[in-house]
């Protein structure tokens, strides 16, 4: 059931019972009269909110994070788009209708067979990154919805776990709190507001004190939306990475 439906039938719970109190108790009236009108008017602004989304494009960007991978292609309904991105390296974004879409990895240059395809719903107004990384040793394309919006004079960052060799990781200040618990392989932290500052930071083995790598000088600037990626450590490459994004 979408949200604007769900606002119409409560309206109409609401407005139900204020006709069966408008006889018998005024004060239960005007209570649910104001409640009625209010999910009216939630409804109206969560329609426009949904027909809004339909003509807004989606925002989509590529991150070619599996180490020791080739130069990869990426095809998008079955026209290269993405073109001749190596390790580390990502697109700009581009945008592309709301709806339904296909995308195909390729080894740079050709276009016989795909590596690796997926089929993904964008959303409209929405922004993605969507990584290639490695996966039971094969390659595979990892999809992130992007948050861009950052509230005024600070910063906000979150981690991405992309290396498929490291277990999952606690990320905490250098020698202090944990700030994040329990993130596994292909997945993300939530977003974290922070003032702007540069901090240290231990990546470790989660649940301990072990630490699997150290993370120094992490900048955070104001109005700045960052993610950090854990890339590297699988079966070629045994030193952990972190590259970092904003929008």
């Amino acid at each position: 059931m979408s949200d604007t439906r769900s606002f119409l039938q409560t309206a109409k719970t609401y407005d139900l019972l204020s006709s069966y109190y408008q006889y018998s108790n005024p004060k239960l009236l005007e209570y649910y009269s104001q409640k009625h009108l209010k999910n009216l008017k939630k409804a109206a602004q969560q329609l426009k909110y949904e027909q809004m989304k339909i003509t807004l494009p989606a925002r989509v960007r590529i991150l070619h994070a599996a180490s020791a991978a080739p130069s990869i292609d990426i095809h998008v309904n079955g026209v290269r788009i993405f073109k001749n991105l190596s390790f580390k390296a990502s697109s700009g974004y581009m945008s592309f209708p709301a709806g339904g879409h296909q995308l195909d990895i390729y080894l740079s240059g050709e276009a016989r067979s795909p590596l690796y395809s997926l089929k993904m719903e964008f959303e409209g107004g929405a922004s993605y990154t969507v990584a290639s990384a490695y996966a039971n040793e094969s390659l595979t394309l990892l999809p992130f919805i992007d948050l861009p919006f950052v509230p005024p004079c600070e910063g906000k960052f979150r981690f991405i776990h992309l290396s498929p060799s490291m277990s999952p990781v606690d990320i905490a200040v250098k020698n202090g709190d944990v700030v994040f618990e329990e993130v596994a392989f292909q997945q993300a932290s939530d977003y974290l507001t922070i003032h702007p500052m540069i901090v240290d930071f231990d990546v470790r083995e989660a649940g301990t004190k072990h630490n699997i790598s150290f993370l120094p000088n992490m900048e955070f600037n104001e109005n700045i939306t960052s993610t950090l990626y854990l890339i590297g450590l699988n079966g070629e490459t045994n030193r952990l990475e972190t590259l970092t994004l904003s929008p």
